[in-house]
């Protein structure tokens, strides 16, 4: 069995779907009960260390996958696992950047509330960490890459 590379428009199509629909809950939210759930700092700094770290172990990892001298070979399991981490990484920042994008779009409705202004600066910035999530996942995908197998029609006799 062999794993597929991740693509923009997978990516794209669960961002889209997922900003649809918080953007959709919220709407029926505000409107039922004139209330929008707030979206703490943090949120965005836990996304921006942890696709930062993802990007991070993709440049440390890359010499050692490639073999390179100085540097310990990777065990195979290990490699794999990273490949493993790398998807989840790429689809669920684009998750993340999905719905923080519906948030946004929630909060751009009306800027003259000082609520909103907030929800809208926190949003963006979350969005913008979740996308430093993805950029770590393609990385390391990337990175975890087999070489392609050599052809055998140059190994004809």
């Amino acid at each position: 069995m062999t794993v597929r590379s991740t693509t923009w428009r997978l990516l794209l199509a669960i961002a889209v779907v997922a900003g649809v629909l918080s953007w959709a809950v919220l709407y029926v939210d505000d409107s039922r009960y004139g209330d929008v759930p707030d979206v703490p700092w943090p949120s965005a700094a836990v996304l921006a260390v942890f696709g930062g770290s993802i990007l991070l172990v993709a440049l440390t990892l890359r010499p050692r996958l490639q073999r390179r001298e100085g540097h310990r070979p990777v065990d195979p399991l290990v490699s794999a696992r990273f490949g493993v981490l790398s998807l989840a990484c790429s689809r669920a920042g684009a998750l993340f950047a999905g719905v923080y994008a519906g948030f946004l779009a929630m909060a751009l409705a009306d800027l003259s509330v000082p609520f909103r202004r907030h929800l809208a600066y926190v949003s963006g910035a979350c969005v913008l960490a979740a996308l430093v999530l993805v950029t770590g996942g393609l990385v390391l995908e990337r990175v975890c890459r087999l070489p392609e197998p050599p052809d055998e029609d140059d190994t004809a006799p």
